[in-house]
């Protein structure tokens, strides 16, 4: 069990919010009074607590649970909601019904019960494509110039990619959003990721492949763009998903989820650029993990980011990138990140 005071943070302060604005079940007569402390020591919890707002957290790996004390509902996991007794404090110590625990018992199974959340699916989204070309770099040749389109070089980075993760994870499905030369708009691609089935405990990560294009002929290098955190994702959860109504209360319960996409989002981008860093830093200058509203990435559902794999409107750097063993050795750079971070994100949570 780790027991953690810390300060007011926006998590718990939006939890505090949240639950406070949720209607209260009460508590039968009945129902006993159980020490939480001996619960979280019990089930082997992690437990943080506020004493400014009287809210704490229950955590085990991936999954959580937030209250606050007296309001009969917790937000679980970020997204969903789930009403019980209240938990009291008495005298120092904090007791929770036996509903209460009977619910913590199934969330928090024993080890060889556990069923750790995970990722369901990889999604794999190759820019432009049919009558969308993308950057457009010339290569010379001993018959003349060459072009070479963006769409040409991110499907064959898409496709070579895809092959690596069906073969490293052979349960997770692999969707591309297209294996061929064909046009999607922008909206197409997020309605094919965001409709992926998955499981409550699942979750799908999104990586979207382009190559860059500059006025500047000396610009190279790659790169790769996460969502900004203070632009607003919508609608990430629903009424009948977390079984609220009130406008108000789902937005909060909308903010908690997008920090918990923006984090996983950050650790994705970091792994991918490591990975391609190591595998082709020392032909091409990494520029870094950055921030941008990209269309693709705003309207994910889901941990997203967009890669740059190098510009096309630098000639040497498009050299490259032509270059078979060259871009095989980028594949594996970005397939190296996304195993990284996804066997990381499903360790979290496993007992060592």
């Amino acid at each position: 069990m780790v027991v953690a005071y810390r300060p007011v943070t926006i998590a718990f302060a939006a939890a505090a919010v949240l639950l406070s604005a949720l209607v209260c079940a009460p508590v039968g007569a009945d129902d006993e009074d159980i020490s939480l402390t001996d619960t979280v020591d019990r089930l082997d919890l992690d437990f943080y607590w506020d004493p400014y707002s009287e809210s704490g957290l229950l955590q085990r790996g991936n999954v959580s649970v937030r209250f606050v004390t007296r309001f009969g509902r917790s937000v679980v996991s970020y997204r969903d909601t789930v009403t019980h007794g209240g938990v009291t404090r008495r005298e120092g110590e904090l007791f929770i019904p036996a509903t209460f625990q009977r619910y913590l018992e199934e969330l928090f199974p024993p080890p060889e019960e556990r069923f750790e959340r995970t990722i369901a699916a990889i999604y794999i989204d190759a820019g432009h494509g049919g009558r969308d070309p993308g950057a457009i770099g010339v290569l010379p040749s001993a018959n003349g110039p060459v072009q070479i389109t963006e769409k040409s070089l991110v499907l064959d980075v898409a496709v070579q990619l895809g092959t690596l993760l069906e073969r490293r994870f052979p349960a997770k499905e692999i969707v591309l959003s297209r294996s061929e030369d064909v046009y999607l708009t922008l909206e197409e691609r997020t309605v094919i990721a965001n409709g992926i089935d998955i499981e409550r405990n699942e979750t799908v990560i999104f990586v979207s492949v382009h190559a860059n294009a500059s006025l500047n002929s000396a610009a190279r290098g790659f790169e790769v763009w996460f969502l900004p955190p203070e632009v607003r994702r919508t609608n990430l959860v629903t009424a009948d998903r977390v079984g609220v109504d009130d406008p108000a209360v789902l937005s909060i319960i909308n903010t908690i989820r997008e920090e918990e996409i923006t984090l996983e989002s950050v650790l994705l981008a970091r792994n991918v650029l490591a990975g391609i860093d190591t595998a082709i830093g020392g032909e091409s200058p990494n520029r870094g993990v950055k921030e941008e509203s990209w269309y693709v990435v705003r309207n994910a559902k889901m941990p997203s980011i967009l890669v740059e794999i190098g510009f096309v409107t630098n000639p040497d750097e498009l050299a490259l990138l032509t270059n078979a063993e060259y871009l095989s050795r980028l594949v594996d750079g970005i397939f190296d990140g996304i195993v990284s971070f996804v066997e990381n994100f499903e360790q979290v949570g496993t007992d060592e």
